[in-house]
């Protein structure tokens, strides 16, 4: 267990909690810096009770023991093959590691953990699946945490198969997790039972820069004048059809649009500069992309708009809200 690495990891994630506190929302955050100091606490314990008891055989270090299989996907990351060796659900996700994929699991140690054995792994992606594997887990990517009113009663909505659902947010769907109203998260559940699922992942972005498909519902979106982005420049993450089209719109619209459909971590870090606001479109951006794209927004205090909705009337209408907040122009 690498505890430098999770100590600066809990750091971080502290820090960008108290970048993003005001005066609003310092109450709301409160919960959540005391369960990462109370973390903090935890590992100091462990890293005094596992250093005399970790087990390092030769063979582990020299990465002879590993496991080769195809990933199948749980609620909460995935086990591989037939050992059922489990893959965290941070590891899914900064891989691209999807249900049927081939990925090997290396033992790097071993530690003693309530008296039990662990194998600690490293995982290396090494074949995407050629062909789409059904899987019956169903996530819900990038949902608003909302509230009715009654301070326990959290909720989420989503597109399902059937249609829209409404997730109440009650412990068993939290686990451990510490979540508050206008977070944003990913809810995952099986197809047969949407209701019994759970929250996968709390994301580390300021939910006032998050465009969801149920933000405008039932409101009446103000028409945008035609060229409402001169000399606006626009820098946007993303591809497919739908953003290529909404791309276009914006260039007619006046941006300067400089649009990155593949993005490596040098264009991420270059195409940024000069940019007044940043367009990120989640539902096509790698979520290791999108925490590179969002680290390079926070060192540069730059705007920055996270897209999960396919209404260019909407996203206009957030772009202008932004670029009005940000005093580009007076409209």
């Amino acid at each position: 267990m690498n505890k430098d690495y999770m100590v600066n990891d809990i750091k971080n994630e502290m820090k960008a909690c108290i970048d993003n506190m005001t005066e609003f929302n310092m109450f709301e955050r409160r919960p959540r810096l005391e369960k990462w100091l109370d973390l903090l606490e935890l590992l100091y314990d462990v890293e005094v009770e596992t250093e005399e008891s970790i087990m390092e055989p030769e063979s582990d270090l020299e990465g002879n023991e590993n496991y080769v299989g195809r990933v199948h996907l749980k609620l909460g990351g995935g086990t591989l093959g037939e050992e059922r060796v489990f893959i965290p659900e941070k590891v899914l996700r900064l891989q691209n590691i999807s249900e049927g994929d081939e990925v090997r699991a290396t033992v790097v140690k071993r530690v003693y953990n309530n008296n039990h054995l662990k194998n600690i792994y490293s995982y290396e992606l090494l074949e995407k699946a050629t062909e789409t594997v059904e899987s019956e887990r169903r996530v819900i990517s990038y949902a608003r945490v909302l509230s009715d009113g009654d301070y326990r009663s959290l909720y989420i909505e989503g597109e399902g198969d059937d249609g829209t659902l409404r997730i109440d947010l009650e412990d068993g769907t939290l686990g451990n997790l510490n979540v508050d109203e206008g977070d944003i998260v990913d809810y995952a559940y099986w197809q047969r039972d949407p209701s019994a699922g759970r929250v996968i992942w709390i994301h580390n972005i300021d939910g006032d820069n998050v465009l969801t498909p149920f933000d405008n519902m039932g409101e009446t979106v103000e028409e945008h004048p035609e060229r409402f982005l001169e000399n606006i420049r626009l820098t946007v993450f993303g591809k497919g059809e739908s953003v290529s089209d909404h791309v276009r719109a914006m260039t007619e619209s006046g941006g300067d649009v400089v649009h990155i459909e593949e993005a490596s971590e040098d264009d991420i870090e270059s195409r940024m500069d000069g940019a007044d606001l940043v367009l990120v479109y989640l539902n096509s951006v790698r979520p290791a992309e999108v925490k590179r794209i969002r680290d390079g927004v926070r060192r540069r205090n730059a705007e920055v708009l996270f897209i999960q909705d396919d209404d260019i009337n909407n996203i206009f209408s957030a772009i202008r809200d932004k670029l009005e907040d940000g005093y580009y122009y007076d409209l």
